[in-house]
């Protein structure tokens, strides 16, 4: 990483082309701002303080969830994720402890394991 602006995609999990999105700029655009060729406005800096607070706001909720649910373990699947909710599940899971499972929920995992023959 070679400026603060590429750190900060980096650290919020975007892509040149998300971050592109992100501010609805082009992507030559933000890469002069990753790059430093270019000053990063300001209004870019508040699009990614709102998705660092999306995120933080989703894993605060997934927390809550999670505690009044007796805190089981932690079963995300991350297939069926955006790229706030995903980021959201992994400071989450980070910030606390237990058993993780990515990739599948129980109950898919039990489906499937139902049609199985035996």
């Amino acid at each position: 990483m070679k400026t603060l602006y590429a750190a900060c995609l980096s650290r919020l999990g975007l892509s040149l082309a998300g971050a592109a999105e992100l501010h609805g700029a082009r992507l030559d655009t933000v890469k002069s701002w990753a790059s430093g060729r270019r000053p990063v406005p300001q209004g870019a800096w508040a699009d990614l303080r709102a998705r660092e607070a999306a995120i933080i706001d989703g894993s605060e909720a997934m927390r809550e969830g999670w505690e009044a649910a007796g805190s089981p373990p932690i079963e995300i699947n991350d297939a069926e994720a955006d790229g706030v909710a995903l980021m959201a599940a992994a400071d989450f899971v980070l910030a606390g402890e237990g058993e993780v499972s990515a990739g599948e929920t129980a109950t898919t995992r039990l489906a499937r394991q139902a049609r199985r023959p035996n």
